[in-house]
């Protein structure tokens, strides 16, 4: 394998997502190491309005606006967060918020950055819940084009 010199790392809040972070920081990084750390908020889709009286409609797209804007905040202060970790370890590092599919997002980021390396937490889900939900972890293993890490 060719030396690591660039990471995605995806953190959403978890403690799993954490532990992805905690173990980028605990990496050796190699001269001139990058690591990007997402945080992806997935859209909202606010609920059928149009037979709502205007005054309503205007009043739930408000409250939408501000539940995503809260939503962006604290995937921030998250990314922010993950990233400080890594700088400490001695990566250098940036911290990037995406609004989307977080699968979709995270390999996108993965390529835009050239990423070497994707590190996920496990969020536990199994069975029946991982065959309704799926997960962005088993759906970065089975598409990313580099080594997917996942810390449970």
């Amino acid at each position: 394998m060719a030396a690591l010199r660039s990471v995605v790392v995806g953190v959403d809040g978890s403690a799993p997502s954490r532990r992805a972070a905690a173990f980028l920081a605990r990496l050796e990084p190699p001269r001139g190491g990058r690591a990007t750390i997402v945080s992806v908020v997935e859209p909202l889709h606010a609920p059928s309005t149009a037979l709502l009286p205007g005054r309503m409609r205007g009043r739930i797209a408000a409250m939408s606006a501000d539940l995503q804007r809260e939503r962006l905040a604290a995937a921030r202060r998250r990314a922010a967060s993950a990233a400080r970790r890594a700088a400490a370890g001695g990566w250098k590092t940036e911290a990037a918020v995406r609004v989307g599919v977080p699968v979709d997002e995270l390999l996108r980021a993965v390529s835009e950055r050239k990423a070497d390396l994707l590190v996920l937490g496990a969020r536990g889900t199994s069975g029946l819940d991982r065959l309704l939900l799926g997960s962005v972890s088993q759906g970065a293993l089975r598409r990313a084009a580099v080594p997917v890490v996942i810390v449970k």
